[in-house]
């Protein structure tokens, strides 16, 4: 134990961390690849996210330590990979994608240590690169500030030049393919010489232009030493190891059995294992949120739609009766949408009620036309407790039907706006929720021809091939979370543009018939495939970070079916079901029920 001790202390006094942290959150080059899920994270950087390079240096550390924390804790960027479901070892001596090492310095030599430029440097000459589908993190900066101090202080050009040379790499990362890239600020703890260091690396990456998620560490850390007990902390300015470095700290070394959940801080530098926690879930949370809040644009589209397809029974003339040429028709209905969830993606649940109310009048047997209107109100969850979301939504729509010789021919229009009142999104740092809360609105349009003939008619029945041709896009108002905290963010505006073929079968009633009903399937394609991107910018960073973000499956199952029976007089009771399927994840149902009046 002595000589794992001796160990410690030369390889402490030579090694340091990314600062002093505090005592007392079709593609083109550099915007994150459409949708695509991340399956490998890449890690430069130094002891903040060294996952056990020394000790395949020095046989005689312990096997349960080696990283500088309270072994065997995670650091940061491996709380981060857990939260994603990636795997993440050190390239040395695991052959794994951690190439960070302890008391690595941006560029300049540092003892044992390999400079963050030789580690990307050796990434690439060893063939690896970069893809649509890789999550690189890089940090550093705080062993040039010790550079610094120990040359007397006096030199800023020591930090201004790590900062720059810093953002150079992040530069460097985007050039050479990545496209989803991870930085972070310095801890400061006050200090004068780390504040300059993280005001010139983010001036110089806003220089750069990069397209990176920026996390402001150093806000963090002021927020978890404002309010420690929030986050379990009984100790913020002692250290929970009993050896000099954490890199030799063990469950057996610690102050106290649960000094890695209560302290701060590890050793004088290090982050104990709940703070390395707390920073990798703020992170996550981050880096989870596009997807997360993109998820809003297909919800209100379902939104719109299901209360477009209330209409689909009268827009058929399935509200007119013999001898009557005006109708009125409303109803109430119950809206369901689901988006599923994974380590990556934020699924969410949303439900709720809905009200529509319209005219027909027939010119004709088979041709008319109507207006409607249709409101919904609602309630949405982000999964996994992810948080929720209140949406009310609006709409007008027109449509007219007539016959071109056999051919049935049908027409709609629709317009429509959506608020939602409180976006909540919930963040898990350690033992505490914290919740950010935003709200923003946004509009839809839409158009549809429908064209339909029937094949067989007997009994009152007639069955026929469905085609229809529609359009819809949904806008959503870019918004900023109150608060300002570091796991906060501003979201920029998103859109849904969408041209969808149908093809299907339908069966009707024929006109003079006491029931109306008709009931529809069709396969739907959608023909546009443009990328979805969304631009985020969390608190305090100087860049913001452009994600693509998924698009939903462009082959899927719509259904819809209607019934409107004539009960007493000129009042009938109509009711149906819509919805769409086998879109991967994603399902809408739609269940409603009301009357209609023939004059």
């Amino acid at each position: 134990m002595k000589s794992t001790y001796a160990v410690a202390l030369l390889l402490g006094s030579i090694l340091s961390a990314a600062g002093p942290a505090h005592a007392q959150t079709a593609t083109t080059a550099g915007t994150a690849s459409a949708g695509d899920p991340v399956d490998r994270m890449i890690v430069f950087g130094d002891s903040l996210a060294d996952g056990g390079y020394y000790l395949t240096l020095d046989p005689r550390l312990a096997r349960d330590a080696g990283s500088f924390t309270t072994n065997p804790d995670p650091v940061a960027p491996e709380v981060l990979a857990a939260r994603l479901g990636l795997p993440l070892d050190p390239v040395y001596g695991k052959g794994g994608t951690n190439y960070a090492v302890g008391g690595a310095r941006v560029t300049a030599a540092n003892a044992l240590s390999i400079p963050i430029t030789t580690q990307i440097g050796n990434f690439l000459a060893a063939g690896g690169s970069f893809g649509p589908r890789d999550l690189v993190y890089i940090q550093g900066g705080g062993n040039d500030y010790f550079a610094f101090q120990a040359a007397g202080s006096t030199n800023n050009a020591t930090l201004t030049t790590a900062a720059t040379q810093l953002a150079a790499q992040v530069s460097r990362l985007q050039t050479s393919g990545a496209t989803r890239i991870v930085t972070l600020a310095v801890q400061s703890g006050g200090a004068a010489g780390i504040q300059l260091f993280n005001r010139t690396y983010a001036a110089a990456l806003a220089a750069a232009n990069v397209n990176a998620l920026y996390f402001d560490t150093d806000r963090l850390f002021n927020e978890l030493v404002t309010s420690p007990s929030t986050y379990g902390y009984t100790n913020i300015t002692g250290v929970a190891c009993t050896v000099p470095s954490s890199l030799a700290c063990t469950r057996s070394t610690l102050v106290s059995p649960n000094a890695n959940e209560t302290y701060i801080l590890a050793d004088s530098v290090h982050p104990a294992g709940i703070t390395q926690r707390i920073q990798g879930q703020a992170v996550a949370s981050l880096v989870k949120a596009p997807e997360q809040i993109a998820g809003l644009g297909y919800a209100a589209q379902a939104m719109f739609r299901a209360q477009r397809d209330q209409l689909e029974g009268p827009e058929r003339g399935g509200s007119q009766r013999v001898g009557r040429g005006l109708s009125i028709f409303g109803g109430a209905a119950y809206h369901y949408y689901s988006s599923g969830n994974s380590a990556q993606r934020v699924g969410l649940n949303e439900r709720g009620f809905s009200g529509t109310m319209g005219a027909d009048v027939a010119i004709g047997d088979a041709s008319g036309i109507g207006i409607a209107g249709g409101y919904s109100d609602g309630k949405g969850d982000f999964q996994s407790g992810a948080g929720s979301y209140k949406p009310r939504a609006w709409s007008a729509s027109g449509y007219a039907r007539g016959e071109l010789g056999p051919v049935r021919l049908l027409a709609d229009g629709s317009y429509g706006e959506i608020d939602y009142r409180r976006i909540r999104r919930t963040v898990q740092l350690g033992p505490a929720i914290r919740s950010h809360d935003g709200e923003t609105d946004g509009n839809y349009v839409a158009g549809r021809v429908t064209a339909a003939f029937d094949l067989v008619s007997r009994g009152g029945i007639a069955f026929g091939p469905d085609v229809a041709v529609q359009y819809d896009r949904v806008r959503i108002a870019g918004y900023a979370e109150s608060g300002g905290l570091s796991t906060s963010a501003s979201f920029g505006k998103q859109e849904i543009e969408s041209l969808t073929g149908r093809f299907g079968a339908v069966v009707r009633s024929t006109p003079g018939q006491p029931v109306r009903v008709f009931a529809r399937a069709g396969y739907e394609r959608e023909f546009d495939d443009d990328p979805r991107m969304l631009v985020m910018t969390p608190a305090g960073a100087p860049i913001s970070f452009t994600s693509g973000v998924e698009r939903a499956d462009r082959n899927y199952m719509s259904y819809a079916m209607g019934v409107d029976g004539q009960i007493a007089g000129a009042l009938s009771l109509r009711g149906g079901v819509s919805g769409y399927a086998l879109r991967d994840d994603r399902d809408s149902v739609t269940a409603f029920a009301g009357l209609s009046a023939a004059f």
